[in-house]
């Protein structure tokens, strides 16, 4: 989707993210949230917040009994919500795409859905959700208490396994929604277990390939792009002031990219549950903001989440 939405300013914090949320919301009323499997407590717990402050109007799609069990068990009112009643797993996922394509939502949210289910139900042909040669990639915005900057991380949810070509979608993906929050410049760092090129461990043969595409100016202007690096020498200036290495984006990486989900999943829910980390996720390719949280996310990251998607949509007409 192109963003309407333009920053003036490189954010370092979700809040800032959150306050042009809450200035759109003023102007254009709450934005319409279609959830597909509306039942998960934490997710409505979120929204709850996002409908208080006057963000968000959720629309849940699911099973009513279940849906009006979770809202009974966090105390909320049945009739401030909107239902739509779906029994299946894959006709929660379209009909919530549904109500966003036709216009009666805004954005599209994953609820008390599996991941696999969710996307399974959305690449649906017959949906036409994914025009030919979109890529659609997961990015999760933190903000931690030791980095002054916003740090990206893609793709700890949706790509399984990326390729060469897989890892620049990705990297385009993601550096586009660091100029979206005013970072036009990023240092991109591909991870992997060492710094070194190594036969035996072909994700740095591959990683040393795109890295040579970033020397050889091949990523737009600003961008920098370099590995295989390992965590500690991405993030931090210490490690790479001992190892000596001389790297353009070692120790100052605004964005991580990782080759598989595996390592994406875990470093994501490492930052959340470790460093309480706050963050913001979505998914970007298609036309419209999609929110995908974790089950071990707070309310307050959800609301970031949705923030960011507000963000995404910008000025209604």
């Amino acid at each position: 989707m192109k963003w309407k939405y333009k920053v003036d300013k490189k954010f370092t914090s979700l809040d800032e993210v959150y306050a042009v949320a809450e200035e759109l919301a003023h102007e254009n009323g709450p934005y319409r949230v279609a959830v597909a499997g509306g039942s998960d407590l934490i997710i409505l717990d979120g929204l709850n917040l996002g409908r208080e402050r006057g963000l968000v109007e959720p629309i849940l799609v699911g099973h009513q009994k279940y849906i009006h069990e979770s809202l009974d068990k966090l105390g909320f009112q049945r009739r401030d919500w909107m239902i739509y009643s779906e029994k299946e797993s894959h006709n929660m996922a379209q009909k919530a795409a549904q109500l966003v394509t036709s216009g009666m939502a805004d954005i599209l949210m994953r609820g008390k859905l599996l991941a696999r289910e969710f996307f399974q139900a959305l690449l649906d042909p017959k949906l036409k959700l994914r025009g030919y040669g979109a890529f659609w990639s997961n990015i999760v915005v933190f903000e931690l208490e030791n980095k002054d900057n916003l740090l990206f991380l893609s793709d700890p949810a949706l790509v399984t396994h990326s390729d060469i070509q897989g890892r620049l979608k990705i990297i385009e993906n993601v550096t586009e929604l660091a100029a979206f929050l005013g970072n036009k410049e990023p240092k991109v760092a591909l991870l992997a277990a060492v710094e070194s090129v190594t036969p035996g461990m072909p994700v740095s043969l591959e990683e040393a390939a795109i890295s040579k595409m970033s020397e050889r100016g091949q990523f737009p202007s600003g961008i920098e792009v370099d590995g295989p690096l390992s965590l500690d020498l991405a993030v931090n200036p210490e490690s790479v002031k001992k190892k000596g290495l001389k790297s353009p984006v070692a120790g100052k990486a605004d964005i991580l990219v990782v080759n598989n989900i595996h390592i994406g999943n875990v470093l994501f829910k490492s930052l959340v549950t470790l460093c309480g980390a706050k963050s913001a996720s979505t998914i970007v390719g298609p036309d419209f903001p999609i929110v995908l949280t974790s089950r071990i996310e707070k309310p307050e990251n959800i609301l970031y989440s949705l923030a960011l998607s507000i963000m995404m949509v910008g000025q209604k007409e």
